[in-house]
């Protein structure tokens, strides 16, 4: 298990790539020149629209896609490679970086399989923190609908991962979502985790997050149109 994390700064970060997450969907997404310091047990909502970069960095800080240039710090020292993020992060709504990722393994034995190599929690106890239904800890995270967002949660913390990181959210979705999302996050912050919520609007985070933190692009910087037009959705409310 790697050291916990207390703090992730990147500097002047810019990607571009296509993050993705099954049964929800895949976008062009760009973050251009971005700076920031996040800090564990804390909540921030990253805002912008939707391809300003927020799914982008999210998919980047869980060590699903690299960057392009720029600078990451983990706790105030350089890292060598992006890619040691993946031993830190989740991304939720799918749980951690596996061979299994979406290939077999069941809720239950993802959950227990970090379990093995954390001692930290017991399943029953994720099992409670996070209301997981006994019906669906045996089927695969992608099968279990809106459930997912908190079982890949307790996934997360299970395997020790101090980094939770959402997709884009757009408002309406947030607002279906906000139980699952508020008692989820709390968790976090008692556990001294970092999460990260990127959406376009800060109210939309309000009573979740700690701090909003802006992603605008400019707009001669960015082809907004051709961004939109290869973005597709195939998001399903269950």
């Amino acid at each position: 298990m790697a050291q916990s994390i207390d703090t992730v700064r990147v500097k002047d970060l810019t990607i571009l790539g296509d993050p993705k997450l099954a049964n929800y969907g895949q976008m062009r997404d760009y973050c251009e020149n971005f700076s920031y310091e996040f800090r564990g047990g804390h909540v921030y909502g990253i805002i912008g629209e939707c391809g300003s970069g927020g799914w982008v960095l999210s998919y980047f800080l869980t060590g699903r896609e690299k960057a392009q240039n720029g600078t990451l710090y983990l706790n105030n020292v350089l890292a060598a490679d992006s890619s040691v993020l993946a031993e830190y992060g989740c991304y939720v709504g799918e749980g951690v970086i596996s061979r299994k990722r979406f290939g077999g393994m069941t809720v239950r034995q993802q959950i227990e399989k970090g379990l093995k190599q954390t001692n930290k929690f017991t399943l029953n106890e994720l099992v409670e923190w996070f209301e997981l239904s006994s019906s669906r800890l045996d089927r695969n995270i992608e099968h279990i609908s809106n459930e997912r967002w908190n079982a890949s949660i307790a996934i997360g913390l299970a395997h020790g991962k101090t980094l939770f990181c959402f997709p884009w959210l757009n408002t309406a979705w947030i607002h279906s979502l906000r139980s699952r999302i508020t008692a989820s996050v709390k968790i976090l912050k008692d556990q001294g985790a970092i999460t990260i919520i990127p959406t376009a609007k800060t109210e939309a985070l309000n009573n979740i997050a700690d701090y909003s933190v802006d992603i605008f692009l400019e707009e001669e910087k960015l082809n907004v149109k051709e961004i939109k037009e290869d973005i597709y959705w195939n998001i399903r409310k269950r």
